[in-house]
């Protein structure tokens, strides 16, 4: 089984296999692991605690044909502009791939985004199209595609293209984050189960640790100020919940200092950011797996990355000689 995965990020992937019991280091298994990111912080981070993931580099420059994947290809067009073929860069060996997924970039298909709402037209967005070139070179038993809750109009052109209705999953059943989003996949035909409620609440969890709590500590600015609106929480377009007794937080962010956040905690005579810990659990992620990232690459990642458990609930549903430990190429 081999698995390619787009805009990798801190390989949030291979976490959801690693619950169903599928490690890609193990290397008595022919299983493999190619991630395609370009952010060197992430992809150290991967290669540190998942070393037998392959990296594959840059999707733009990504091909595959022969069942084979080819990193940094260059597209030849003509004198008109016009596509030609494929100039081949390096042949990945063993790289017959079985499993697609990824999550594209979001921020131009977010209706968060008041600025840049361009959908498919957007810098960022466009690297859908990237997604779904290697779909079609690829043809994969099977794939996962990941993003935002977005206006009718572009979920229905991602339908369209994706040749399947999205699913709409919310990670406020599985872990205490707000955070809607569309998965379009064909395990199982699409008919992914909706998931119950497991009733984890932000209050019940909220970090109490001194050093991570100061870590977090979010020091008195005018804006800050305004973000915090006297613990008031979210009465203007400047100011941002108050979480710190909280049901749920909102939607994680790559930074936190920006408004609107996940919200802001009570903190001393002030407020704080969430905490690393808190971080990553909001993504149902391992305690402690982003320990040796910095503050800000930790809320980088978590803020592009998956739910874990969510996409561990969609990956259940391959067959079972996919998730079996006898399962060969």
């Amino acid at each position: 089984m081999n698995v390619l995965s787009l805009f990798d990020g801190m390989s949030c992937g291979q976490l959801a296999f690693n619950k169903l019991g599928i490690d890609f280091n193990e290397r008595e298994r022919e299983i493999r692991y190619f991630a395609s990111e370009i952010k060197q912080f992430a992809i150290n981070h991967t290669q540190k605690k998942f070393p037998n993931t392959t990296q594959v580099g840059d999707v733009c420059k990504l091909h595959y044909e022969n069942d084979s994947l080819y990193s940094n290809c260059e597209k030849i067009y003509d004198e008109d502009g016009n596509f030609l073929y494929w100039k081949l860069g390096n042949k990945i060996p063993n790289s017959k791939i079985d499993i697609l997924i990824g999550g594209s970039p979001c921020q131009n298909f977010s209706r968060a985004n008041a600025v840049d709402n361009r959908g498919l037209e957007g810098d960022k967005s466009r690297l859908f199209y990237e997604y779904l070139r290697l779909k079609k070179e690829i043809n994969p038993k099977y794939f996962l595609l990941e993003n935002v809750r977005m206006s009718k109009e572009n979920e229905q052109k991602l339908n369209d293209f994706m040749e399947i209705k999205g699913v709409h999953i919310n990670s406020k059943l599985l872990t205490y984050q707000k955070r809607e989003r569309i998965y379009w996949t064909n395990i199982n035909n699409g008919n992914i189960p909706q998931l119950i409620d497991k009733e984890i609440f932000f209050r019940d969890y909220i970090d109490t640790d001194p050093i991570r709590c100061e870590e977090a500590r979010v020091n008195k600015t005018p804006s800050r100020l305004r973000m915090w609106n006297d613990g008031l929480g979210r009465t203007s377009a400047s100011s941002c919940e108050n979480i710190t007794n909280a049901d749920k937080i909102g939607c994680l962010t790559r930074k936190q200092d920006r408004c609107p956040n996940s919200g802001l905690i009570a903190y001393k005579d002030f407020c704080r950011f969430l905490t690393r810990r808190e971080l990553e659990m909001a993504q149902s992620i391992p305690i402690g797996f982003l320990d040796d990232l910095s503050f800000n690459k930790v809320q980088d990642v978590t803020g592009d990355g998956w739910t874990v458990d969510v996409i561990s609930h969609i990956l259940s549903n391959l067959p079972k000689e996919f998730l079996s430990n006898k399962f060969n190429n």
